[in-house]
């Protein structure tokens, strides 16, 4: 099916996923690094800014939601400005800034929790929107996703991205997010097609960007191999200690490589080091080229586990037409941050603003692509297991609110005077 465009306007994508750490960002730290992963020179911001967050707050905190994460997204907001929309499923979240808040239409939204009980300290959440107006407009999806963590639960991590595919319907909202930090409230989502409510939408873009947490290796480290066999800076090539003979051995690319993750799904170059685990030792905010040492933790495998995929341009679309694109243009991670083990990964797109058509019959036959055939179907059940989990999430919380923040110790301890002060001002009045 070809599509016959010339001169077709773009948009200037920039995505970032980062692991908070679940602490409050330094505002001007996280500023003067936020840019850095652009392509230079930087003329002007992107047109998108999309935000992947993972470990965004506290369990008390995220399970909550609401206005416990105002100050968190603030935080973020008052880095960029004027957010077009902001979401959160537990502890992951998602935020995208536009230059043209006006040029996105049609949101829709979706989360799934695949923690311990389905709760969301590890899940996904997805923004899907069309940007840009009539012919000159495209589809784009994006989720901020957060797998199992640990060197030995690859299966784990697969099953993850098994549940996220099977359970992240999108649905639509009533109305756009405001511009504010308050907008990652839920609100009433309508019922749309299960063709339409996949992550692998056949008319749309798809970006996924997380703490995909796959590691390079299958065992934790021995106490000698952050000596003997941890990457450093300015290493030579051909030494085994260089990253890439450590990026050889990297799960996520393994496991897409057999077909048991990220399916259909693409990754540009990696030639940055690994983005965890560091520790939180200075300096800060500091380029490789600048560094001397890499401060890795002594018991996790350096490793790539923070990525950015996406799904390439669609087989039906005309391959031989110059104006649809879809170029990446810079991949990289940007220097540690104080209040994190993880550092920010980044990826700028220049993508056509042309409609992505349905596929035709032959498409639907033969094609392999994942947007025809996605490799696993919906969970009809999504909508009852999430509000399980919600319910879950909300007990947790506020059981982890009440007991490890002194906001919640004071609340508690004020309760207990209070009930024991009623008990014997009652029992002083029954003994008159």
């Amino acid at each position: 099916m070809a599509v016959n465009t010339t001169n077709a306007a773009s948009v200037n994508l920039y995505i970032l996923t980062f692991n908070c750490g679940r602490a409050l960002i330094d505002v001007n730290a996280f500023a003067s690094q936020l840019f850095d992963g652009l392509e230079p020179p930087m003329l002007q911001p992107p047109d998108l800014l999309v935000l992947s967050l993972q470990e965004l707050a506290p369990i008390s905190h995220a399970f909550i939601g609401g206005s416990f994460l105002v100050p968190y997204f603030q935080r973020f907001h008052d880095a960029v400005q004027s957010a077009a929309a902001i979401r959160n499923l537990g502890m992951t979240a998602i935020m995208v800034f536009a230059r043209n808040p006006s040029a996105i239409q049609d949101i829709e939204s979706a989360g799934v929790g695949v923690g311990m009980a389905e709760m969301g300290n590890k899940g996904a959440i997805g923004v899907r929107f069309t940007y840009g107006h009539g012919s000159e407009s495209t589809e784009l999806t994006f989720v901020a996703a957060h797998l199992a963590a640990m060197e030995e639960e690859v299966l784990r991590r697969n099953q993850d991205w098994k549940n996220i595919v099977r359970g992240l319907v999108f649905s639509s909202s009533t109305k756009a997010p405001a511009n504010t930090a308050s907008s990652a409230e839920n609100r009433p989502l309508l019922s749309i097609s299960p063709q339409d409510a996949s992550i692998y939408k056949s008319t749309s873009h798809l970006f996924i960007a997380g703490d995909l947490n796959y590691r390079t290796s299958s065992m934790s480290p021995s106490p000698s191999d952050h000596i003997e066999t941890f990457p450093q800076p300015h290493q030579d090539a051909s030494s085994p200690k260089h990253i890439s003979s450590l990026f050889e051995r990297d799960q996520l690319n393994k496991e897409r490589a057999a077909g048991r993750t990220l399916h259909g799904l693409t990754e540009w170059p990696v030639r940055f080091p690994p983005t965890y685990k560091y520790d939180s030792k200075e300096p800060f905010l500091t380029p490789d080229e600048q560094l001397s040492k890499w401060h890795w933790a002594k018991h996790r495998w350096p490793s790539w586990c923070d990525r950015i995929l996406y799904l390439e341009i669609p087989p039906w679309m005309d391959s031989h037409n110059n104006d649809f694109k879809l170029v990446a243009k810079r991949y990289t991670a940007l220097p540690l941050q104080p209040t994190t083990d993880h550092r920010a990964v980044t990826i700028n797109f220049r993508v056509s603003l042309i409609p992505i058509p349905k596929p035709g019959e032959e498409e639907e036959t033969v094609s392999r692509d994942p947007r025809v055939h996605p490799p696993f179907d919906i969970d009809i059940n999504w909508k009852s297991r999430r509000d399980r989990a919600r319910t879950l999430e909300l007990v947790v919380g506020f059981a982890a609110y009440f007991a490890t923040t002194r906001e919640g110790n004071i609340i508690v301890a004020a309760t207990f005077v209070g009930i024991v002060g009623g008990f014997y001002v009652i029992k002083a009045l029954l003994m008159e």
